[in-house]
């Protein structure tokens, strides 16, 4: 391959990454157009060539879609998770060409409820309830509810930061190891509170995911839930036989 077919390639993956940028960007849904062939050469400063390839590309990702004789517009975008994945939430969202960012909604010292308690086989009766709303690109994606018992980690609340990973405070400050995890999936209507925090309505199809992860003891030493909006993820299992 020669070095000029080589910058071309470069630059049509960077062409890429740049429309998926602008579509977050410009919070542009499914069904919307993006601007023409020529507008995209002058947005990226590149040949029609590159641009042409670049959309094409996304065509076959299923990212945009062709309609001949009005444009390319905006298909499903979704971002692809993990289920297998024993890493933080999070932490498995994250990639060089993402920009993923966490606001904290509250943090707070609550009495457990029976389902809290049940997750925790009973051991606990008082948590640190922490709600994180978090953003791929700007652009909200889910809604996290996790519980720390206060006997396993005490002060905890004071060591969380809206970008601090709990994984790792849970690793590293209260020496805490996983060993096993599992995970609950069903599509739901989201409550009124989580309308709120999604900016979605009420018909808007949610991915609710139960996770609960247990020690080497095989003791459940997390829960958390989080609320995925479902047109803008896609999930994915892969594992060995």
């Amino acid at each position: 391959m020669s070095n000029r077919d080589s910058i071309q390639n470069y630059l049509y993956e960077e062409i890429m990454t740049g429309i998926k940028q602008y579509i977050e960007t410009n919070r542009l849904n499914q069904g919307d157009q993006i601007p023409t062939e020529a507008e995209l050469c002058e947005i990226f400063q590149a040949s029609r060539i590159s641009i042409r390839r670049a959309i094409k590309e996304l065509v076959d990702e299923g990212v945009l879609q062709i309609i001949r004789g009005k444009g390319t517009f905006v298909n499903t975008f979704r971002k692809e998770i993990h289920l297998l994945h024993f890493q933080g939430y999070t932490e498995g969202l994250t990639t060089k060409s993402e920009f993923i960012t966490k606001d904290i909604i509250s943090m707070e010292k609550i009495k457990g409820t029976a389902h809290i308690n049940n997750k925790f086989n009973n051991q606990f009766d008082e948590y640190i309830e922490l709600v994180r709303k978090v953003y791929r690109n700007n652009q909200i994606l889910s809604l996290d509810y996790a519980y720390f018992p206060t006997e396993l980690y005490p002060e905890i609340e004071n060591k969380i930061t809206a970008e601090s990973s709990t994984f790792r405070i849970i690793n590293d400050e209260y020496g805490i190891n996983f060993s096993k995890v599992c995970k609950d999936l069903e599509f739901v209507h989201p409550t009124e509170e989580v309308q709120k925090h999604l900016e979605v309505n009420r018909m808007t199809p949610i991915i609710l995911v139960d996770k609960i992860i247990y020690n080497e003891k095989s003791i459940p030493v997390h829960y958390s839930n989080y609320h995925l909006i479902a047109d803008r993820v896609k999930l994915r299992l892969e594992t060995d036989y």
